[in-house]
């Protein structure tokens, strides 16, 4: 019974140290032309939780020549260790060239899940710039993410998933050939957030584990 009341209040104990945020939003930014370091935007998360599902959002890009941009996430943790992944890059392109002549023009949304035969295009970036001609956009909506020189899906939970998302969080966009401006209005990060256990419940558990012990030695 003792075993059974600490475990309750650890895991109370827990749920209440989880945030109830779980959108975050950063800024936007002009892309500069044909440079292909780019611009950055940042949202620092001061909450803690573990990453169980991650959307990047970016709101309102408009950009003529969608194959000249990369997008890349990027998180740096409060030790600076950073992983990143790219959101797509070059879309269109593959190897030479200036990839796919269509526009950006809306707000496009990224997510692992996106990989689905119901959505439009499948959630593939790729084919969906494919399908609209040179100077047309791209239609907004959900993908999921992509790499260089092809259209196959590059996974953000494999990059994030399970992270404690506490620290910086860093959108950058480049443009990587001369002739076409753009612009983001800004960017968001929506978490599925599994809860860090507080210290407090973390003890407890331990506690419940000796008694556990203990009755079973008896």
């Amino acid at each position: 019974m003792l075993r059974n009341s600490l475990i309750a209040t650890a895991a109370s104990l827990a749920v209440a140290s989880f945030a109830s945020a779980t959108v975050y939003t950063g800024n936007g930014f002009t892309i500069p032309d044909n440079n292909p370091v780019g611009v950055s935007s940042d949202i620092v998360i001061t909450d803690e939780f573990f990453v169980g599902d991650i959307t990047v959002s970016l709101l309102g890009l408009i950009h003529t020549w969608a194959g000249d941009l990369t997008a890349t996430l990027t998180f740096i943790d409060m030790d600076n260790n950073s992983v990143s992944t790219t959101l797509f890059e070059r879309i269109g392109r593959v190897n030479t060239g200036f990839g796919d002549s269509s526009d950006f023009g809306g707000t496009y949304s990224f997510n692992d899940s996106f990989n689905d035969a119901n959505l439009p295009f499948g959630g593939n970036i790729w084919t969906a710039a494919a399908a609209v001609g040179a100077g047309l956009p791209i239609a907004p909506g959900n993908y999921f993410a992509t790499g260089a020189n092809s259209s196959a899906q590059v996974s953000l939970l494999a990059a994030f998933g399970g992270l404690n998302a506490k620290g910086t969080w860093r959108l950058t966009i480049s443009d990587n050939a001369a002739g076409d401006l753009g612009s983001l209005s800004a960017w968001s990060l929506d978490f599925v957030k599994n809860p860090i256990p507080a210290p407090s419940a973390l003890a407890l558990l331990g506690l419940a584990g000796l008694a556990g012990g203990r009755r079973r030695r008896a």
